[in-house]
């Protein structure tokens, strides 16, 4: 029905002068160009068409689904396959079943198609996980490393269908004799395949996830997970830069997570201050009424009068442990430390919960007659 084209092209380029192999070869690229050009036209008309439609329904009603799909490029690598699909079908009429050119043609729009349909699942995939990732039940899972296992899937059946276009046997007739190009695929893959696995461990475990504030001093992370993928885990950190952990790391080395402290809503206070032994004395009795306490020194007194302190601060917690306690002496002095919870997570408030905690306390020492250690 169409080779009336191919047979215009050719006798157009036979009456300027061509013959031969030469003809045959510039007429076959000159009707494969108005083929793609042909190609392109539809896209771009399909591609206005198709975005329009969508991007008025999104106005109407709203879908994040449709929204990661536009997102993630879906529907322009969606444009592209009904005209592949056309000129496909167009290509056999046009240079004949038999000849060199249209089996050429023929395998090259194969390789073009599989990989559009590959782009456009993966690009589905994407658009899947971008709204899996915003929804409540997961978003603090390792999404993004399902997404990248299922992609890396399609493209090793895309590579084989290509390799099957090429060497012009049944894909399955190729997979009977890959085992011996098994284990090659193995080592290509192997970093993949693990880090699936360290994946899923992470997620089955409940080690990390999305959201969580993380401590590592080994990769100088402190901060939020960002991101879960198949080799790493990506941190940004509370000074604004960015750490990458490897997965793999997360399942054998030790790593700190502050999700317990968020989920109860209270972060732990555990301050020490080192006492000049030299102030330590037995208390006085104006001390002793003064401040209603029952200890025979004054450090007794003042740690007395500290944990009262915090027990008035509606900003602590009074039902979780709250004291003040001595360390081992050491040639520096006598360490007290404070031990307490503040009813906030926010790192603002809990700094200034803490600063203001550490100036009663130094303001408090010359109340017992206790002064503080410094080096001169």
């Amino acid at each position: 029905m169409f080779n009336w084209i191919r047979e215009a092209i050719h006798l157009f380029f036979a009456h300027l002068g061509l013959s031969g192999q030469l003809l045959s070869f510039v007429s076959a690229v000159a009707t494969a160009t108005a083929l793609l050009c042909t190609g392109f036209v539809l896209y771009y008309i399909i591609r206005l068409i198709l975005q329009n439609v969508v991007k008025i329904a999104n106005k109407k009603f709203p879908s994040k689904l449709r929204t990661a799909l536009l997102n993630e490029r879906f529907f322009i690598q969606l444009s592209f396959l009904l005209p592949a699909m056309i000129i496909k079908n167009l290509a056999p009429e046009i240079f004949g079943d038999a000849t060199r050119s249209g089996l050429l043609f023929a395998a090259l729009i194969n390789i073009y198609i599989i990989t559009n349909v590959t782009l456009i699942l993966t690009a589905f995939i994407r658009a899947a996980g971008d709204v899996l990732l915003v929804t409540d039940a997961t978003r603090d899972k390792p999404i993004k490393s399902y997404v990248q296992i299922i992609s890396v899937f399609f493209w090793i059946i895309a590579i084989v269908l290509f390799i099957s276009i090429l060497i012009n046997k049944s894909p399955t007739a190729f997979l009977v004799g890959l085992g011996g190009f098994s284990a090659v695929l193995m080592l290509v893959f192997q970093d993949t395949i693990v880090g699936f696995v360290n994946s899923i461990q992470l997620s089955a475990n409940d080690l990390v996830r999305n959201g969580d504030w993380i401590t590592m001093s080994k990769f100088d992370a402190d901060g939020t997970v960002e991101e879960i993928n198949l080799t790493s885990v990506k941190v940004r950190n509370f000074d604004a830069t960015i750490s990458t952990i490897p997965v793999r790391q997360l399942i054998t080395d030790s790593f700190q997570n502050w999700r317990g402290m968020e989920e109860q809503g209270v972060r732990r206070i555990k301050r020490s201050f080192l006492i000049d032994s030299t102030s330590i004395k037995a208390v006085t009795p104006e001390i002793r009424e003064k401040f209603n306490t029952h200890s025979e020194t004054n450090l007794g007194c003042f740690r007395e009068n500290i944990v009262k302190y915090l027990r008035e601060r509606k900003d602590i917690d009074s039902e979780k442990i709250l004291m003040t306690r001595l360390l081992p002496v050491t040639e520096f002095g006598v360490p007290v430390e404070i031990y307490c919870f503040a009813n906030t997570i926010v790192w603002k408030d809990y700094e200034a919960i803490q600063s203001e905690i550490t100036e009663h306390v130094c303001v408090s020492l010359s109340d017992f007659g206790l002064t503080l250690y410094q080096r001169k």
